[in-house]
């Protein structure tokens, strides 16, 4: 390991830091990332303090590797600085764009000194900052490239490109704006240019090799600057992998691959909570780097950890993207009850559906989906335990399961049975249940729509659009005049009651309007949902109605969702 007495710092102008060696970021760091709010705050943030005539801007930390040969390594910064040549580009396009011999001049000075230079022998474009494998192409062409270039038009076809895009768009409408309103454009832009260089500092931490970066970061972040868990996870697990590094750079970079095609950044940070969980009980974010780094103390359980997300990656993927082929091995009702679990947004769920698919067969997967979307439904209706109780329940569940003391759904369903809610505890609640969720009341009645109509399995049910089948409210919130019988504090207070809610084609819905109960009884009778259209052999609504309707859905809920 090298002496920590070679780690240079320094405070720096951020342009100054392009203008001085083309660097790159290594293909194991994240792609670009800032979305328009960060670009936005950037740019503003930066103006103010022009505007102000602030002696300085502090933009925060770089942390460059500088090894011996080759070009410096951007280990910590890459955002701010791929932003900064963005804001560069953008200046750079509107001299050029001018057409003048003197702002073709400034578009050329801003092109070799802060973005490009080519090789003298291959002529080839370098990049004063060379971005991952995954942006490097589309950054140079986007970005770097002259505005008059066929390739400033290259398609965007990763996240990473489109947050890229809208950057470039944000910056080159804020050059737009500034130079509207001034009247020395090029005066007020050579003072952003020189004070990029010079004012808008970051500490620059210059370590002579990748060895040093992990206790940069942990120093770093000790002293309020503060990092993402993903980033302090991956740097510390290079630390430890020693000589093994290369190989654990290239699992974490397909494991950020693998999980940001599914979602995106923040869900690398859930996807190594959920798989630490899963395997050591529940952790809380704020927690989770200090857990693995007080458990991962040598080599080889870096290598492990670095192993098992690598292969476990694959698996939430599938979970958070129910159209992965990893569910063509398994029944379709097996995905389309992953797919319910996701329309309830149960993400607490998660990390015991890991274990589940990692240890149980493909049947076993089957029935103890299905028992987690019935539970679901029931924690969902009854409430009792917090957020914070079912996600440690549901954990404590897949630690069980790794450690082979549940092996089949059945076992698990025993397991879940001590907390989830007895069929009494359940009909109770259901009876007198409001939905302030749409979505949620839509798919409860088409479940028991299904019932009604002798479906064995009701609890698998996809979202119908709301372009077809919408939800009608029977008694309005807030009722006509036909609806005079009604106290309007009982209506707000049993809107939302499940007994008053129905599924309704939009087509009739939209005739009905806030009519009241006698005039909509003929659109009901034309439904094709039986727990529509059996609405019709009431002769009045109200509050008895209401409770009425919804005790017997509650009979049917006990069929539709059994544990």
């Amino acid at each position: 390991m090298s002496n920590l007495e070679e780690i240079k710092i320094d405070l720096r102008g951020i342009a100054s830091i392009l203008k001085d060696k083309n660097s790159f970021v290594p293909k194991y760091q994240r792609s670009y990332a800032w979305k328009e709010e960060n670009v936005e705050h950037y740019l503003q943030d930066i103006g103010t303090a022009i505007n102000n005539g602030a002696s300085e801007y502090f933009l925060g930390s770089v942390v460059i590797s500088e090894k011996e040969e080759g070009r410096p390594e951007i280990v910590d910064g890459q955002q701010r600085l791929a932003t900064t040549m963005i804001l560069l580009s953008a200046i750079r396009d509107y001299f050029f764009l001018l057409g003048t011999d003197e702002g073709k001049e400034r578009a050329q000075m801003i092109f070799s000194e802060y973005l490009a230079k080519k090789d003298l022998d291959t002529l080839e474009l370098l990049p004063k900052l060379s971005l991952n494998d995954s942006d490097h192409d589309y950054f140079l062409k986007r970005i770097v490239s002259n505005p008059d270039s066929p390739d400033k038009n290259i398609k965007a076809e990763k996240k990473s490109h489109e947050r890229i895009n809208k950057a470039a768009i944000q910056a080159k409408n804020y050059v737009r704006n500034l130079t509207g309103i001034t009247k020395d454009p090029t005066k007020d832009l050579v003072q952003w240019i020189n004070y990029l260089k010079e004012k808008a500092k970051v500490i620059a931490v210059r370590v002579p090799d990748e060895s040093n970066a992990f206790t940069i970061f942990e120093t770093l972040n000790d002293r309020g600057l503060a990092l993402a868990v993903s980033d302090l996870l991956k740097n510390y697990l290079f630390y430890k992998s020693e000589d093994r590094v290369t190989e654990v750079q290239y699992k974490w970079v397909q494991v950020i691959s693998t999980i940001e095609s599914a979602e995106d950044e923040k869900t690398v940070i859930n996807f190594i909570r959920n798989y630490w969980s899963s395997k050591h009980g529940l952790v809380r974010e704020k927690d989770l780097f200090e857990k693995i780094k007080k458990s991962v103390t040598s080599k080889a359980e870096a290598i492990s950890l670095a192993s098992g997300l690598f292969d476990t990656s694959k698996l939430y993927s599938a979970i958070i993207t129910c159209d992965d082929n990893f569910w063509s091995n398994y029944p379709s009702s097996a995905k389309t009850s992953m797919q319910t679990l996701n329309f309830f947004k149960m993400v607490q769920v998660r990390p015991l559906i890991l274990s589940v698919l990692e240890n149980f067969d493909e049947k076993e997967v089957e029935k103890a989906l299905k028992l987690l979307v019935n539970v679901s439904v029931r924690f969902l209706i009854v409430g009792g335990l917090g957020g914070g109780a079912l996600e440690q329940k549901y954990c404590e569940g897949a630690l069980k399961i790794n450690n082979n003391e549940i092996s089949t759904a059945k076992q698990l369903s025993d397991f879940m049975k001590s907390s989830a809610p007895s069929d009494s505890e359940f009909k109770s609640s259901f009876e007198t249940a409001t939905v302030s969720k749409n979505y949620l009341a839509r798919y409860y009645l088409r479940a028991l729509e299904m019932v009604a109509k002798g479906d064995l399995e009701p609890e698998f049910v996809p979202n119908t659009s709301n372009d077809i089948v919408t939800l009608e409210h029977i008694l309005p919130e807030n009722p006509s005049q036909a609806w005079g019988y009604i106290n309007a504090d009982d209506a707000k207070s049993n809107y939302k009651r499940l007994g008053n809610m129905a599924l309704l084609k939009k087509s009739l819905n939209s005739d009905i309007g806030n009519e009241g109960f006698v005039a909509k009884k003929p659109f009901y009778s034309e439904s094709e949902y039986q727990l529509t259209s059996t609405l019709s052999e009431y002769d009045s609504w109200g509050i008895e109605e209401i409770s009425q309707r919804q005790k017997e859905l509650s009979d049917l809920a006990l069929n539709a969702w059994p544990v």
